[in-house]
């Protein structure tokens, strides 16, 4: 879903769901619920923007992004089996000269 903010230089916008899907249809998985996953990098220290004003103080960063297999589903849940299912190929038929 697109967002309603114009922001400049946007290229384009996911909600969390979407990107699920987008990973659960690059990973070419066809069963299964899955959620998304983000892996954090956490720093803690003495921050401030001058010496004579630092404060203990923690800094999150997403490290990783990815999907995790779901029991229960919630809101942001994906079932692969709908939103990448399995194609059957259709095998080429051979013409036979008439």
């Amino acid at each position: 879903m697109p967002s309603t903010k114009i922001t400049k230089n946007r290229v384009a916008d996911f909600s969390l769901r979407e990107v699920t899907e987008i990973l659960v249809k690059h990973q070419d998985i066809h069963e299964g619920l899955y959620n998304l996953t983000f892996e954090f990098q956490i720093a803690v220290g003495a921050i401030g923007p001058a010496p004579e004003s630092i404060f203990p103080g923690a800094m999150f960063g997403v490290s990783r992004v990815g999907l995790s297999k779901a029991e229960t589903p919630n809101i942001h849940t994906v079932d692969a089996a709908e939103v990448n299912p399995l194609t059957k190929r259709r095998s080429k038929r051979k013409t036979t000269p008439s």
